[in-house]
């Protein structure tokens, strides 16, 4: 597993995969537990080959720790993937197996809803691990608000206006990938004044989001290099290349997507085009702050999803100050923060 094997080099804690009923292997990937357990979503994707999968829940993991870190709350980064479709494999059987193998890692990962899973998969979940969140709660709409913040800041930011003004009247967005969080987003900034341009895989959404909201449609193929000002990714990850990167008419790139660059060298090239660019784990943080919240009992954290819009202007701030990206600038900050606790441990 040539893709695991690079990863694995880094600083990962754990990395488990056992083989479910039907062939369909389940992954679990633990980053860092120094600031609390490894907190992250089920996934449930059909991959080319569990080489693969394993990659991605291991990108996804990390992300997951340097998101946990940046919004200030006590969680690790993980996360689970089961290579299946979740439109003709997913069932109550793989549900509980995957339960299992979460159990067997002793409350280290906490899992979540996220692409093809929801509060009724977690509830089967719940049934066999330690403890779940999302089960209660779809933490897709707090995904969309916190996103939605991200790219108040940023407009406000392009246009020298300061923090509290709401830019986003008139802004033109475009947005690929209208499933729940994409759709929560195309909503919250439709009611707000902006102009959405959005695309899909599926027609039906795209219907969905032009009829309700009044987006207007436009092609995957056409969709991230769109005469617009702003891009916000919102499907599956590493659709930002360099190719995009070098193309973008967009003024900034926003992330909804995990893993929406394609190399960590993206960022650089956006940077260095004067394109302001959000780092996914930073500007989507909304939903991980609300399964938190779930997990913990805090019923005030609506806050804390608002406030992303702040942590976002001290990145970008930083990233300016010390001539990096805001990917490398973010980091560097997380980082920070994991190692003081670490060192006061």
């Amino acid at each position: 597993m040539s893709a695991v094997n690079t990863l694995a080099e880094q600083d990962f804690e754990q990395l488990s995969i056992r083989r479910l009923t039907g062939g369909f292997a389940s992954i679990i990937a633990v980053h860092d537990t120094t600031l609390g357990p490894a907190l992250g979503g089920v996934r449930i994707r059909k991959y080319a080959s569990d080489d693969l999968a394993a990659a991605d829940a291991l990108r996804l993991a990390r992300a997951m720790t340097f998101k946990a870190a940046l919004a200030g709350l006590p969680l690790g980064g993980g996360k689970s993937v089961i290579n299946a479709d979740p439109r003709e494999d997913k069932s109550r059987g793989l549900l509980e197996e995957h339960g299992r193998h979460v159990a067997a890692l002793g409350g280290r990962y906490i899992p979540g809803a996220d692409m093809g899973t929801g509060p009724a998969d977690l509830e089967v979940i719940g049934r066999y691990a330690p403890q779940v969140s999302s089960d209660g709660r779809d933490p897709s709409p707090y995904t969309a608000r916190g996103v939605v913040a991200s790219i108040l800041t940023v407009s406000n930011r392009l246009s020298g206006n300061g923090i509290g003004h709401d830019g986003l009247d008139g802004l033109r967005v475009a947005v690929q990938g209208i499933g729940n969080v994409g759709l929560g987003i195309v909503e919250q900034l439709t009611a707000r004044g902006a102009r959405v341009l959005v695309a899909d895989p599926d027609p039906a959404r795209v219907e969905l989001a032009v009829e309700r909201h009044g987006a207007s449609a436009t092609t995957l193929d056409e969709v991230l290099l769109a005469d617009v000002d702003v891009v916000c990714p919102a499907g599956p990850g590493l659709v930002v290349t360099e190719a995009i990167a070098g193309s973008l008419r967009a003024g900034a790139v926003v992330g909804a997507a995990n893993n929406m660059l394609a190399d960590p060298g993206v960022g650089a090239t956006l940077t260095a085009r004067g394109v302001v660019h959000v780092p996914d784990f930073v500007s989507n943080a909304g939903g991980l702050i609300s399964c938190a919240a779930e997990v913990s009992g805090d019923t005030e954290f609506l806050d804390r999803v608002d406030r992303i819009g702040g942590v976002v202007d001290e990145i970008l701030r930083h990233a300016t100050a010390t001539g990096t990206d805001p990917d490398t600038a973010a980091i560097a900050l997380a980082r920070k923060r994991i190692d003081e606790v670490r060192a006061a441990a």
